[in-house]
């Protein structure tokens, strides 16, 4: 697995903040909010009501409607808290680093049963968990990176090239993201920001769009 490039973390974060809309603080507001609604395992209706609302702007329901997917939410609400506190509880204090896909795969396998396609596409598990544990679980988006036909392979492609980048060059874009996200100026870094995963998001979006 190759490291990171800093010309392709470069050209990710230009990507960014030229060709989309999304924030320039890279979300930090967002994981700041999304951590103090996060529901711990307690999937009930008034906490869905707003989470379905994301998922819905973050285009994570096409085809679906919203009234499908929540059909799918109540029918298997009760094993998406088991899996929860099986899989996600043990270890929602780390991050992609200390985590493995096989010790939180039993949660996203009840996630994809909310939205069932043919093709295992990793869009919406992926955008599902990382709005409850972003420094475990990346966001995969088909036009900023592509090319993951599952979640668990954009996961370990994820984990693994964060893993063999040199601490040294770790350090260095943490710190460049870290400034790119205080420039922004809406609030300061927020302490639980995901910066292994997002940092390798930026880079693959880099090679995919250099």
């Amino acid at each position: 697995m190759l490291s990171i490039d800093r010309e392709q973390f470069a050209a990710g974060v230009r990507w960014w903040q030229t060709k989309t809309s999304w924030p320039n603080d890279f979300h930090n507001s967002d994981y700041k909010m999304l951590a103090v609604q996060n529901p711990d395992g307690d999937f009930r209706d008034i906490w869905w009501a707003g989470f379905l609302q994301r998922l819905t702007t973050w285009k994570a329901l096409r085809p679906l409607s919203q009234a499908d997917v929540s059909r799918l939410l109540n029918e298997n609400r009760d094993d998406l808290a088991r899996a929860w506190h099986q899989a996600c509880a043990p270890v929602q204090d780390m991050d992609i680093t200390g985590v493995t896909w096989a010790q939180v795969q039993a949660f996203t396998a009840v996630v994809a049963r909310l939205k069932p396609t043919k093709s295992e596409s990793p869009v919406f598990p992926s955008k599902f968990c990382h709005f409850l544990l972003p420094r475990i679980f990346p966001v995969f988006d088909n036009v900023a990176v592509g090319g993951s036909r599952t979640y668990e392979a954009y996961f370990d492609l994820i984990k693994r090239t964060w893993e063999a980048t040199p601490a040294a060059l770790q350090a260095e874009m943490v710190a460049e993201l870290s400034r790119l996200i205080e420039i922004d100026g809406r609030s300061p870094l927020y302490e639980g920001f995901p910066m292994a995963t997002k940092i390798t998001e930026l880079a693959l979006i880099g090679v995919r769009h250099p």
